[in-house]
């Protein structure tokens, strides 16, 4: 009786605890991906070609926030999240996004990846055409996916439908990007390695005596690209653990939303601090606001010498009047 209820009491303090952490990072992602959604769309400088990739991503990791902890928690105080009914289509939405986000996110790495490795073929390779074809193929991917998944629960309700979706959502969806990312991230690790080899021995040549940096942008570029992917590894090994349960061992649910859900969202909320701390056009624009920031805010608040009637003069500056206190 008495393990009953220590074991009753730690699954109550587990579930608040999932909850509070779940919506922190549901706020966390909401804001930051809405941030810099807003920043790139506000900017004309910011509007490049990879930056689109960035939006694209942020769109996804945004709706990412907005429907995964909310949509669990109603569920589960409406129905208990069972496989059946409308709590099935929130399973369905909460998976569009999430496969949105994983397919952007390997055309963001994929448009580095040439950018790193092949930067002459990326200025003819990479034109706006181009970007916006990768972009739509991205959402594509996902739609399609969750349209037959869907179109399995409304009309046909097969578990070897089912099953076949799910092989599809493991082999081009778990499987294949991970492969794509590791690639990408290895290849630029290694073209980066090699300039700096390159640039370290033409120093030593030239007799420099000071040490030699590498290319800011191609550091900037695999910094990046380590933090998101291996968040995005480190998330998508759970879903492919789930994914061998529901296979192998005929499994509806694996039992693991309580720390699934949180690397997801996580995954989802890391994404914007990146792009913020070693994107450099984007870090650039951040700094440049807070600095304005700043600025205004020291400059609306300015105390005056004495007048000639010995008062302090405090002058509130604004754009209609100026106030002044005795």
């Amino acid at each position: 009786m008495i393990i009953f209820k220590i074991s009753s009491t730690l699954n109550r303090n587990m579930e608040a605890w999932f909850w509070i952490l779940g919506w922190s990072l549901c706020v966390l992602t909401l804001f930051g991906n809405g941030f810099i959604i807003f920043l790139v769309g506000s900017k004309r400088h910011l509007r490049t070609k990879t930056n689109a990739f960035v939006v694209s991503l942020a769109v996804a990791d945004f709706f990412v926030g907005m429907i995964v902890v909310p949509s669990l928690f109603f569920c589960e105080m409406a129905t208990g999240c069972s496989s059946e009914g409308w709590s099935a289509w929130v399973h369905v939405l909460r998976w569009l996004f999430e496969h949105a986000s994983m397919t952007n996110l390997c055309s963001l790495v994929l448009d580095r990846y040439i950018a790193v490795v092949k930067p002459l073929k990326y200025l003819i390779f990479m034109k706006h055409r181009r970007v916006v074809q990768m972009i739509c193929l991205s959402w594509t991917i996902s739609v399609v996916i969750i349209f037959l998944h869907a179109l399995n629960l409304l009309f046909y309700k097969e578990i070897i439908f089912d099953h076949i979706i799910v092989w599809i959502v493991v082999i081009f969806l778990q499987f294949l990007p991970c492969f794509i990312l590791l690639f990408c991230f290895a290849s630029m690790l290694y073209v980066v390695c090699k300039h700096d080899r390159a640039a370290r021995s033409l120093a030593k040549q030239l007799r420099f005596n000071h040490h030699v940096l590498i290319k800011n942008q191609e550091k900037s570029a695999v910094i990046l690209m380590a933090i998101v992917v291996g968040l995005f590894l480190l998330c998508y090994g759970v879903f492919l653990r789930c994914s061998f349960l529901v296979l192998f061992q005929n499994r509806t649910r694996c039992n693991d939303v309580r720390y699934k859900i949180p690397i997801l969202v996580l995954n989802s909320a890391v994404n914007p601090i990146a792009y913020a701390l070693f994107k450099r056009d984007i870090k650039n624009e951040i700094k440049r606001r807070l600095k304005s920031g700043f600025a205004v805010a020291k400059t609306r608040n300015k105390i005056k010498p004495l007048d000639d009637n010995n008062c302090f003069n405090l002058e509130r500056r604004s754009d209609s009047a100026k106030h002044v206190f005795q």
